[in-house]
């Protein structure tokens, strides 16, 4: 009696911990989830503070900033017409309709500067690789950049003797994953195929063992430095922002006085007669001691750098009385690959009424105050262009020259320095 009576109470009781321990299991293994449907996040690569992204007419992520997001949404696979807005704006930046596989788990990556808004889907559903191991990509989000190769080394590997992990990646490009220890590894962004053209350099990056991770180059304000997100495979993103901006000295004070320059600890120029522009050096942001000496009597003062920018510091009117502007450089590549871009510069010593530029008879700058430069303006390249530069009340041009070549995909400056009467021109190619 006693036996067939425990045989009754515990059945049912073995049938309730089972159901339970299937219901622990389901969540343990994310058994809450649609498993009809894909998992969707978005990834504000872009140069736009904040992004929406609606899929189906429904929107599913508002104002994501850059470097977010790490939360996933689930939507309907057959059903994935999108599009990206700026934050709370109705207007659609760009619309796409992206594949998705259910049970599948994706980013959006939204990249690009305002206007030109461009997204690639990254597949986040590799199997994970062996203890110890890390599987690392590369995308290049950096548009203005052009072709990067990307080195993982240990931190006191000289990049010349270093092979790239990835080659020459395009703009856009998703690379294929790549197997290396995991480790705290330094990792280093140049040109493609110029170990001396360096882009971005991360002392301390981690990468974990099991770890699946995407690095995104993203751009940098000025256009050539790069910075980088590194995205887990359905976790985290870190940003991981450069250090560094680039400044060169353009020296213009009459007379041919000798200019020396140093920013941040790091010497531009030891002393050249002007005119010069100077190449430009990799400076560490954020506030930083200027040292300058005209005809080798010194001066001093104090900066601020922003990370990513590139800097032009201006040394110009005359040598016993010497001018300092700071101009920030915009280094963007013109939007068609058959255009340059060109500015003008304003560093005449004796002239303070503003400066006009044309090409070809072609507006290019116009109103250009002594010390400034203007904004960089698309031209057709060529090899004929026919530069005139005027001065507001001035009858003749200050300076002119013609059959200047303006390459297709660079960028160039013209500095007219000097004093009016014998003004100077140095086109000067800023990459």
């Amino acid at each position: 009696m006693s036996a067939i009576w425990r045989t009754a109470i515990s059945s049912p009781w073995r049938w309730v911990v089972a159901v339970l321990g299937c219901a622990l299991l389901l969540a343990a293994c994310g058994g809450g989830a649609d498993r009809t449907k894909a998992r969707v996040r978005l990834v504000n690569a872009s140069a736009y503070a904040g992004l929406d992204l609606t899929v189906d007419d429904t929107r599913r992520f508002s104002a994501v900033a850059y470097g977010g997001s790490a939360e996933f949404v689930e939507v309907s696979p057959s059903n994935t017409v999108s599009s990206i807005s700026s934050a709370g704006s109705a207007t659609s930046l760009l619309s796409f309709t992206p594949s998705l596989a259910k049970d599948k788990a994706y980013s959006v990556l939204a990249y690009g500067a305002q206007g030109s808004l461009a997204q690639v889907l990254l597949d986040e559903n590799s199997n994970e690789p062996d203890t110890g191991k890390t599987l690392l990509r590369v995308v290049n989000a950096a548009p203005d950049a052009g072709s990067l190769d990307v080195y993982v080394t240990a931190s006191g590997d000289a990049l010349t003797t270093s092979v790239p992990l990835q080659s020459a990646a395009a703009k856009g490009s998703v690379g294929s994953y790549s197997t290396v220890n995991s480790a705290t590894w330094r990792v280093r962004v140049t040109a493609a195929g110029s170990k001396d053209d360096l882009r971005l350099d991360l002392p301390a990056v981690v990468l974990a063992s099991k770890q699946v991770a995407t690095l995104v180059l993203t751009p940098g304000s000025g256009g050539v430095l790069v910075n980088a997100l590194l995205i887990t495979q359905e976790g985290a993103i870190a940003r991981l922002d450069n250090s560094q901006a680039r400044v060169r000295v353009a020296a213009a004070v009459t007379d041919s006085g000798t200019v020396a320059a140093t920013v941040g600890g790091v010497t531009l120029r030891s002393g050249l007669g002007a005119p010069f522009v100077s190449l430009y050096s990799l400076v560490p942001a954020g506030s930083a001691a200027v040292s300058v000496a005209v005809n080798a009597v010194p001066s001093a003062s104090t900066t601020t750098l922003a990370a990513g920018a590139d800097y032009t510091l201006l040394v110009h009117g005359t040598p016993a009385a010497p001018r300092l502007s700071w101009l920030q450089d915009d280094n963007r590549l013109a939007t068609s690959s058959s255009a340059a871009r060109l500015r003008l510069v304003h560093a005449l010593a004796d002239l303070t009424a503003p400066l006009s530029l044309t090409s070809n008879f072609q507006p290019v700058a116009d109103n250009v105050a002594q010390g400034a430069a203007s904004t960089a303006t698309s031209l057709e390249g060529t090899t004929k262009a026919s530069l005139s530069v005027t001065a507001l009340g001035v009858a003749l041009p200050v300076f002119s020259a013609i059959e200047q070549e303006l390459k297709s995909g660079a960028v160039y400056s013209l500095f007219v320095v000097g004093k009016s009467a014998a003004a100077v021109g140095v086109l000067v190619q800023d990459r």
